[in-house]
């Protein structure tokens, strides 16, 4: 069962009166297009928070639902295999996502939206890290590909 106020939160500007104590926030740049990058952005987190674990569709369901420009900025399976076999072991984190290992790190993700802050192009965005550790740069892979430009970062997870 997903989790609703998880899903209440998404819908919703403000960070709530407290920040949770284990957090991960980003300062983002929306850019020149800033209502349209937003609206990428939220609409993905709203596909994403609709399921938790034990609920989540197959990767089939993923590939006609979410849009083209974040699949897209992903490799193949078989496109990841060459980039690997080409690329030291030691760089591979370099390497851009694999579509199915994406999945995998949202589904697994152990962060939470909980809430976010816009002034004009910028916003702050603050996850709620549910376990360690948890899996960011999936997270980041949506800011990324929506368009939108990480200006800052910082963590309160020891």
């Amino acid at each position: 069962m997903s989790d609703q106020a998880e899903i209440d939160r998404v819908n919703h500007t403000g960070l709530g009166p407290t920040l949770p104590d284990a957090r991960w926030s980003f300062k983002i740049d929306l850019g020149l297009s800033p209502d349209d990058v937003w609206i990428r952005v939220i609409d993905v987190i709203q596909s994403i928070v609709a399921y938790n674990y034990d609920s989540w569709p197959n990767d089939d369901y993923w590939k006609t639902t979410l849009p083209k420009w974040l699949s897209s900025s992903m490799i193949t399976e078989e496109e990841a295999r060459v980039a690997m076999a080409r690329t030291p072991r030691g760089q591979w984190d370099e390497l851009p996502w694999e579509f199915g290992s994406w999945l995998e790190a949202i589904r697994e993700r152990d962060w939470k939206w909980w809430g976010y802050e816009r002034s004009g192009n910028e916003v702050l965005v603050v996850l709620e890290v549910t376990g360690v550790p948890p899996r960011i740069s999936a997270f980041k892979q949506i800011l990324l590909a929506s368009g939108a430009q990480i200006l800052s970062e910082e963590s309160t997870v020891l």
